[in-house]
């Protein structure tokens, strides 16, 4: 039997209650980087790689870090992606010397302009981490009806290179 949710007197929905049919932001940024695991490994030696976030007082996403490991314990930062105004920063995904993806910016674009329909982190804290290691095929297929899925919740043409069936152009080969 499902929990149902609290109605207080003044007759809002509880703000706790979490909504099942959203899919958690978190969730979501682990599927962009299982669909674009190549652009975050050098000749397939990343073995891991970070999702470093910040967020806003209301748990919205303000910052994201990608890093990529190929030794533990050793990381080197991919890319950084900003949402909002931060005068000081440049909005969008900016890549580090060498690294880019022709995927990742749109898929972070689509999740930071749209978060609301999404489930937020579920952490109070003002900076989070997650880490993904190397998708095997089960988490990439995944991986892309989750995006998918996501992509038509916003209401995002499914041109957009993710269907059900194939991933972004440039998904991970995989080798296990």
């Amino acid at each position: 039997m499902a929990a149902s949710q609290t109605i207080p007197h003044n007759h809002e929905p509880d703000p706790t209650y979490q909504d099942q049919s959203k899919v958690a932001i978190e969730h979501l940024l682990e599927c962009a980087v299982a669909l674009n695991w190549k652009d975050f490994t050098r000749h397939g030696e990343a073995t891991s790689v970070q999702v470093e976030y910040g967020t806003a007082t209301n748990r919205s996403l303000e910052c994201l870090k990608f890093w990529s490991s190929t030794k533990r314990g050793y990381w080197n930062v991919v890319c950084e992606h900003r949402a909002g105004s931060e005068i000081a920063h440049q909005n969008g995904t900016t890549f580090t010397s060498g690294n880019s993806s022709a995927d990742l910016p749109w898929m972070l674009d689509a999740i930071m302009q749209h978060q609301d329909a999404f489930t937020p982190s579920p952490s109070e804290v003002s900076r989070g981490l997650i880490q993904v290691a190397c998708p095997g095929q089960a988490e990439l297929k995944a991986a892309r009806k989750c995006m998918a899925e996501a992509m038509d919740r916003i209401s995002l043409p499914s041109s957009l290179h993710v269907t059900r069936e194939q991933g972004p152009q440039n998904a991970p080969d995989n080798k296990h």
